[in-house]
């Protein structure tokens, strides 16, 4: 009796104990998740800074001051911003998928739920993670060592999205063939440049008629390949007057 008593104390104060290193593990998972919550509070600050300055003015002393932490914690968890911006391209990315699955459950498989994940394209385009991601795009031209870093990861972004439009297309009863895979990239290229050019026009009818172009196109494809019944065309634009 007396040798299990010395035992136990032993295991209760031997810092290789069961008892010592269960004491342990809370600590360290409170780290883990101190680190993981530091790192998303930082990139969720680049990707307004991304959003609200543009990608020129974007550093990571900048973001560091936007995301209220020490130099110290973004040179731990970015030490370059070459590092910063490939993260921001993933998280943004990790964002923007989880927003087009909230949106997709909200319809049944069909033509409905099809029509909404590319009438989705123009909003995700301009909320602040799509901004990031555009601005990103548009600065690596002038960035040589970004775009080589950000080209494979753009290029896996755009076929897993047209991936998904193919999923959704094909449970709607629609072949995902070349004429589909072609205007779901100009859907994802015209709402993304419409989302840049509204800075520099801010038309609300371009806008429009863009995107009215863009569903009767997609209406047109319905309609070869289920039959005219099948198809919603948008209602006719009004005409524009204008004077002088």
């Amino acid at each position: 009796m007396a040798d299990e008593t010395r035992t136990m104390a032993s295991r209760s104060t031997d810092p290789a104990g069961g008892a010592q290193a269960g004491q342990t593990r809370p600590e360290r998972r409170k780290n883990v998740d101190r680190s993981a919550s530091t790192r998303r509070q930082i990139l969720e600050a680049t990707i307004q800074c991304l959003d609200t300055w543009g990608y020129g003015a974007v550093t990571n002393i900048k973001v560091a001051d936007a995301a209220h932490v020490s130099r110290g914690a973004m040179m731990h968890h970015f030490p370059t911003r070459q590092a910063l911006i490939i993260a921001t391209v993933e998280y943004a990315h990790e964002k923007l998928n989880q927003i087009r699955a909230e949106e997709m459950a909200k319809f049944p498989p069909g033509l409905d739920r099809y029509r909404h994940i590319m009438d989705l394209s123009m909003e995700t385009q301009r909320i602040p993670a799509g901004m990031a991601l555009n601005e990103i795009r548009i600065g690596s031209r002038s960035d040589p060592e970004i775009r080589e870093a950000v080209t494979p990861m753009m290029s896996a972004i755009s076929e897993d999205y047209r991936r998904l439009v193919g999923r959704v297309a094909r449970e709607a009863g629609l072949k995902p063939n070349r004429e589909l895979h072609g205007l779901t990239g100009a859907v994802a290229m015209a709402t993304r440049a419409l989302a840049i050019n509204t800075f520099t026009y801010p038309s609300p009818q371009a806008s429009e008629g863009v995107l009215w172009t863009l569903q009767m196109a997609r209406e047109d494809l319905i309609a070869r390949q289920l039959g005219k019944d099948k198809a919603k065309y948008p209602a006719p634009l009004p005409e524009i007057t204008r004077q002088g």
